[in-house]
């Protein structure tokens, strides 16, 4: 254990972008499995690729320039996993509150349901709407 430990001394270790590189990596073994011939061919040369890019950024000794690309790479995804978590709290609350956009400015409110007709104010801009839940 000592020594395995003195290998991953000073080394990047595993970060989002080498997380997401094998996951595409694994997608990329499956999805060949679903082909034939050159495209077969293909698509797990590519999946080769991304596997050996994440193992090259996880054992890279250079930590400030993959944490730079890490941190690139977390500023072009960040609105994706906004609305991702965005959805999957929605999908949560799903029973007890209904959702709907503020026709105004596009605030998406949020109103218990259940409660017949509901009087809201928009937040964002003040705009009164009366919605039914």
């Amino acid at each position: 254990m000592h020594r395995l430990q003195s290998f991953f001394a000073g080394r990047n270790g595993s970060d989002a972008l080498s997380k997401t590189t094998s996951i595409v990596a694994c997608l990329l073994l499956i999805l060949s499995m679903f082909f034939r011939g050159v495209v077969s061919s293909i698509l797990w040369a590519l999946a080769f690729l991304f596997l050996a890019l994440s193992y090259f950024r996880m054992f890279s000794r250079n930590i400030w320039k993959r944490r730079e690309e890490n941190q690139k790479f977390l500023a072009r995804t960040a609105p994706i996993a906004r609305k991702w978590r965005q959805w999957k709290l929605r999908w949560r609350q799903r029973n007890l509150y209904a959702f709907f956009k503020c026709p105004q400015c596009g605030t998406v409110l949020r109103v218990p349901k259940g409660k017949g007709k509901v009087r809201v104010t928009c937040k964002s801009c003040g705009n009164v709407i009366e919605r039914s839940t």
